[in-house]
């Protein structure tokens, strides 16, 4: 399907249902409402010089091009094609991890030796030991601070970084980054903005429309959905940058399978029934452990409470305020922690998020493990720290499951 400007006009809601669907050449033959899976390793052409200029991945008549499966196939660009509409880019790149989206992603944002990042000191634990173990060896300065801060523009002007990297939302603590002002401040010192934006997708957030160079999401998260498939996403707002990344990609051979393509682009069609309903569901549970006698603390952007809750609403869908959360057991011990998830009977106690089921992790076992006490304290992930990504399920049976956990 070409996209015409009657597609491009479509609501946010329409392009994720219609989006990556590409004609076949025998469209007479009739054109399949579900995108088939390619699954070959390459692809042969009607002469020599077609596949000399197929490697240059578009054909004479402008078309898409492929020549062998680690450069592309028409899959997984059918998904960079639907996400590239999603969140306005000029394209987007699809690879077999969010790991692996967010290496390229910094590679190609110019981090090599005698280069600075700065970078939120509230990401993913695995992204600060990317960050740690991969770039800092090659003599990459990194830097990591609180990004969530109001005085975050003065913070980018003394630290004069080459790439500024942060998540949208904060993993755990549901914090929310300024992406307007950020992005003012980054583009005043010549630093390129990578954004992770997996909490928030294109249906609560679009960060390119807020001055961001690169954005990346885990699409096992909320784009798959349905916890069987992995993949990672790089979109970006320049051609520059896209064809920076696209060549680390092709190098570093992380692309995405055919299979796994079909996978995430089949739960993109469903991404905003999902995310409104989780939505609406996380909402509810909040206000339910607001008032829960175990409960000590609550950190969702969606309560009037929350440091950056007036930061959200402005910045993200109107009354919508994502599907995570995370709480804080009164009892701040890890076997109290341990307890309440043994006890769960519907919430699935699970090291990741996004899924139509609801998902229970601790963080210091999972995501933030890597992390010394003292450095998630310094967080503010305490040892009754609970993350939990709220599914689509019926809101009063997750809230009776967490209450009989929590007795």
């Amino acid at each position: 399907m070409t996209h015409t400007d009657e597609t491009t006009s479509w609501s946010l809601e329409t392009q994720l249902i219609h989006g990556g669907i590409c004609k076949p050449p025998a469209a007479s033959a009739g054109l399949p409402t579900v995108h088939p899976i390619y699954a070959s390793t390459t692809y042969v052409h009607n002469s020599a010089h077609a596949l000399d200029q197929a490697f240059n991945g578009i054909t004479p008549t402008g078309e898409q091009a492929y020549v062998y499966a680690r450069q592309g196939n028409p899959n997984s660009y059918a998904l960079e094609d639907a996400l590239k509409q999603a969140e306005r880019g000029v394209g987007a790149l699809a690879f077999g991890s969010g790991m692996a989206a967010i290496h390229t992603a910094l590679t190609a944002a110019g981090l090599t030796t005698g280069t600075k990042v700065l970078a939120s000191q509230d990401l993913y634990g695995p992204s600060i030991g990317l960050l740690r173990k991969v770039f800092e060896p090659t003599g990459v300065t990194i830097v990591l601070a609180d990004l969530c801060n109001e005085r975050v523009s003065s913070l980018i002007e003394n630290e004069q970084p080459d790439v500024i990297y942060l998540e949208t939302l904060s993993n755990p603590l549901v914090k929310v980054a300024d992406l307007d002002k950020i992005s003012a401040a980054a583009r005043a010192v010549g630093a390129v903005t990578v954004v992770d934006s997996t909490f928030t997708t294109p249906y609560l957030l679009r960060p390119i429309e807020h001055g961001i160079d690169l954005v990346v999401h885990s699409a096992t998260k909320y784009i798959g959905g349905h916890g069987d498939s992995n993949g990672g996403i790089v979109i970006s707002a320049s051609n520059a940058l896209l064809n920076q990344a696209r060549t680390y990609a092709t190098m570093f051979g992380a692309m995405l399978s055919p299979f796994e393509s079909h996978l995430m682009l089949r739960g993109l069609r469903t991404l905003a029934l999902r995310m409104e309903r989780q939505c609406q569901n996380a909402m509810q549970v909040a206000y339910f452990l607001q008032k829960h006698s175990a409960v000590e603390r609550v950190h969702y952007p969606g309560l009037t409470q929350h440091p950056h809750h007036a930061l959200a609403t402005t910045l993200l869908k109107s009354e919508h305020f994502g599907g995570l959360l995370s709480f804080e057991l009164k009892e701040q011990t890890r076997e109290a922690a341990y307890r309440f998830m043994d006890r769960l009977e519907l919430c699935l106690p699970a090291t990741t998020l996004g899924d139509v089921f609801s998902l229970v992790s601790y963080p210091p076992m999972s995501s933030h493990r890597s992390l010394s006490q003292r450095e998630r304290q310094q967080m503010g992930i305490t040892e009754g720290c609970i993350r939990l990504s709220v599914g689509i399920e019926q809101v009063e049976d997750i809230i009776r499951d967490l209450d009989q956990a929590l007795q």
